[in-house]
């Protein structure tokens, strides 16, 4: 059983926000909470005095948002990672025996075509386990923990996910189906939709399935079914979104095992409106 979550500090107040989300769910979950910070290797420095100040920043850093989520969570075992390396391939390694990822999106409103060079984006796609993107805090109200579903076996495993992450938090399960519409894809064209993942299975009759057995392990979470015949997947998610406390998705969905991370899933990655969780079923047995 995997007994941490890798969280990445950089001393932004995005990167605080992501270590706040994730030691409050190590706390909740009995889980080891790991700060983990990579400085450039050092001949990526024009001098070895710079790769030292570099290093010694790095572990006052460690140091103070040590003391910061000890303060706030005086009973969360916290550990520290000083790596050298880039941060994506950092997380990626470190993730092998994590049961979660948590990093805060370094992407910025209007920041259209830079997802690909994004860390928290590079994050999502190459770590082995569940990652969490946090947005910067925000000051809306929000409630609901949404997820989409396509009938696919990632998003199954999608739901399982979100039901428990609704249980933890007490909150309200939104279930969401857009079999409609067109898809946009990550350069922006549009793309067919997804539509109903088995022949002869409409929407209803979709989400239906999706909640099944969820009474048996979790009889008090309220469940509300969204069927959205107007909208492509990604931009029901995002409209959901906009409003929840937490947004799960499959990694991949029905994209197939050719892909790191489907469409959909890229298009919301590229766009996060609050805190979300892409799965990795396949890594998770």
């Amino acid at each position: 059983m995997k007994t941490k979550i890798l969280v990445g500090v950089d001393g932004s107040v995005v990167g605080s926000a992501a270590v706040d989300w994730a030691a409050e769910r190590a706390r909740d979950l009995g889980l080891q909470l790991n700060l983990v910070h990579a400085v450039p290797e050092p001949w990526a420095f024009p001098e070895k005095a710079l790769h030292n100040g570099a290093t010694a920043q790095a572990k006052d850093l460690l140091k103070d948002e040590t003391a910061r989520v000890a303060a706030r969570f005086p009973s969360l075992e916290v550990v520290t990672t000083l790596s050298s390396g880039e941060p994506a391939e950092t997380m990626r390694k470190l993730s092998a025996d994590a049961e979660m990822v948590v990093v805060g999106t370094d992407r910025r409103p209007g920041n259209h075509g830079e997802g690909f060079g994004s860390v928290s984006f590079q994050v999502a796609v190459i770590s082995h386990c569940a990652v969490a993107i946090v947005p910067a805090p925000s000051t809306r109200e929000s409630y609901g923990v949404v997820v989409g579903v396509d009938g696919s076996r990632d998003s199954e495993l999608a739901v399982e996910c979100a039901a428990d992450e609704a249980h933890r938090m007490g909150q309200e399960l939104v279930i969401v189906h857009a079999g409609s519409g067109r898809d946009p894809s990550p350069s922006g064209r549009s793309g067919r939709g997804t539509g109903p993942a088995e022949p002869g299975l409409d929407g209803h009759a979709l989400l239906s399935k999706s909640v099944h057995g969820l009474e048996g392990r979790h009889p008090d979470l309220a469940i509300l079914k969204i069927l959205d015949l107007e909208r492509a997947p990604a931009e029901a998610l995002l409209d959901a979104s906009t409003r929840a406390r937490l947004l799960v998705m499959g990694c991949k969905g029905r994209g197939g095992a050719r892909v790191l991370v489907g469409s959909v899933a890229q298009h919301v990655l590229l766009n996060v409106q609050c805190p979300t969780v892409i799965t990795r079923p396949a890594l998770q047995t």
